[in-house]
């Protein structure tokens, strides 16, 4: 019920961006993938100007602070797991769809081959925007803010403001 709007996420994004380009450490959003999006749409504008000021690193590539980071982004069931407390493996610990639980199957069964899990690593699932988004791969939007306001785990995004590029449809066949 206290979710900010797409637009404020968008204004405090702006925060820890500026504070990235001052710090020698790397800044880790969690349950905002949007931001990724933010910051190679940033880093690619100031790119552009050749401002010549740190732009933060990205997926991939390596941080001052020596740190890598995963060349897609980590989301719910994709790089990423959550264990209860009583063995049942989530998508993550915002995402309450439960794969089954490691007191009756292996981590590596559970992460690697239930439904679930197989579909969330597949962008091709996500619906709405995020599914024509040209970020959705370092991005993919939050699965667990989609399915608490949806019921639909590969709804889009709520929270992003962001309109994707949709290439225009050229049909094969003339009419």
């Amino acid at each position: 019920m206290d979710l900010i709007s797409a637009e404020e996420f968008e204004r405090v994004f702006e925060k820890p961006y500026v504070t990235s380009r001052r710090m020698k450490f790397d800044i880790k959003s969690t349950e905002a993938q949007h931001y990724r999006r933010f910051l190679l749409q940033r880093r690619t504008e100031e790119n552009r100007k050749g401002d010549g000021l740190r732009v933060p690193a990205m997926a991939g590539m390596s941080t001052p602070d020596g740190i890598g980071r995963a060349p897609r982004g980590i989301n719910d069931g994709k790089g990423f797991v959550f264990i209860s407390h009583l063995g049942e493996v989530f998508p993550s610990g915002f995402l309450p769809v439960s794969a089954g639980n490691v007191r009756k199957q292996s981590l590596t069964e559970l992460y690697c081959h239930p439904p679930l899990f197989v579909s969330l690593r597949d962008s091709a699932n996500l619906k709405g925007k995020c599914g024509v988004c040209e970020f959705r791969e370092a991005c993919g939007g939050s699965r667990a803010r989609a399915y608490a306001l949806t019921g639909d785990v590969f709804a889009e995004e709520p929270c992003c403001i962001w309109q994707p590029k949709i290439p225009e449809r050229r049909d094969l066949c003339p009419s």
